[in-house]
């Protein structure tokens, strides 16, 4: 099969995406979301307006010379900056835009195919004519959407081993060129790269790009994470005490059987039902400082009043940005991930959550159970007075 850059018509089905595409071939859909969708969505304005605040996550990078020259400074920006950025070679980059945002973060809904469980953010960048982060790989899949504009992107062919950056710049700038395609991008159209496959985005007329990415953990996020998980509990963060040792760990040997005594008590904690418990808690947190934790609304709900707003017709939905984790309980039933907490639900209530995994409205005609139990309006206030849920309009 030929590694050229695939050209689509359509999004890939899941079984192709994941059997021919993900982690291994890059491609490109044409008109993949339309522009009246994509009208809907941040605006260069605004986003100059979000990178002049305190909390988002904002950088410009500015290019001269023959795009060798690189300077990235962190906001929040200011007027002045944009007065002074003059009409080409620059680009504002602002991650988590989902969150300040939430109409960009009905992006999303087109991206149900992929893992969602895994998804980082939403990073929104503008850019004037000739702007570019220059060619760079990245630790994770991405989803380039071109919104106004259009961009001349260059994909590598396959990925990179060994990368070398260019030294003494403040961005992570592959030194050498690469191999790859060349593709013009217009609005609507979407470019999947998957990690360490090289790319370089240039800016043919000002622009707006939505990068949808999808960061796995490394291997000592993971078991960090999860062993200060286990010292939050006393009964299972047990101490070590050597039980069963004999004369083979006398003095300095740490024994065969010390060893594998020491494995197995680490692999039971993996096999155990709080690891699963555990993971849809890890995969939702957010990957922003100022959100992620599980905070109250303002103005939340007694148990009369949400029900008495369901009864009257009202409807829920979860919101785009709101992140479920959701994994089948080694001891029955089923666990749900919001906001690095956990619930543990009984398998009757899988059709409502998964109403909400695909953004659908819940209400008592489309989800005839909803009074059925108690427990079914407890959980959804839960979820409701800790803003998993929002009433629809």
């Amino acid at each position: 099969m030929s590694n050229k850059l695939v050209i689509l018509d359509t999004m890939p089905s899941p079984s192709e995406f994941y059997g021919t595409y993900w982690n291994r071939r890059p491609f490109v859909v044409r008109g993949a979301i339309s522009e009246v969708e994509m009208s809907g969505l941040i605006t260069a304005d605004e986003l100059a307006g979000l990178s002049m605040e305190e909390t988002p996550r904002s950088r410009m990078v500015k290019t001269a010379g023959e795009l060798q020259d690189w300077k990235c400074r962190f906001g929040p920006f200011t007027e002045e900056d944009y007065e002074t950025a003059g009409d080409r070679d620059w680009s504002l980059l602002i991650q988590n835009v989902e969150q300040f945002h939430p109409d960009t973060a009905t992006l999303l809904r087109h991206f149900n195919f992929a893992p969602r469980w895994l998804m980082d953010d939403i990073m929104v960048s503008f850019s004037a004519k000739g702007g570019s982060v220059g060619p760079h790989i990245d630790s994770y899949h991405v989803f380039l959407t071109q919104g106004e504009g259009k961009r001349r992107w260059k994909v590598g062919r396959e990925a990179v081993e060994e990368e070398v950056y260019i030294k003494g710049v403040d961005l992570k700038v592959l030194e050498q060129a690469f191999e790859g395609d060349e593709v013009e991008m217009t609005c609507g159209d979407v470019l999947y790269v998957p990690p360490k496959f090289a790319h370089e985005g240039v800016t043919l007329e000002s622009a707006l790009t939505f990068s949808v990415g999808f960061l796995g953990p490394k291997t000592s996020e993971l078991f960090s994470a999860y062993s200060q998980y286990l010292s939050e509990f006393e009964d299972l963060d047990q101490r070590y005490v050597g039980e069963g040792l004999n004369t083979d760990s006398s003095g300095f040997t740490l024994s065969e059987g010390a060893v594998s005594d020491i494995r197995t008590s680490l692999e039971a904690h993996l096999k155990s039902d709080y690891f699963t418990q555990w993971l849809v808690e890890f995969f939702t947190e957010s990957s922003h400082e100022d959100f992620g934790s599980y905070s109250k609304r303002e103005e939340m709900l007694y148990d009369d009043e949400f029900e008495g707003e369901l009864q009257e017709g009202a409807s829920l939905i979860k919101p785009e940005y709101v992140k479920f984790a959701i994994t089948t309980s080694r001891s029955g039933g089923f666990c749900l991930g919001f906001d690095s907490q956990s619930f543990t639900l009984d398998e009757r209530l899988f059709p409502l959550i998964h109403m909400f995994m695909k953004e659908e409205v819940v209400n008592s005609k489309s989800y005839p159970d909803l009074f059925a139990e108690p427990a079914y309006l407890e959980f959804l206030l839960e979820l409701y007075n800790h803003q998993a849920l929002e009433f629809a309009e």
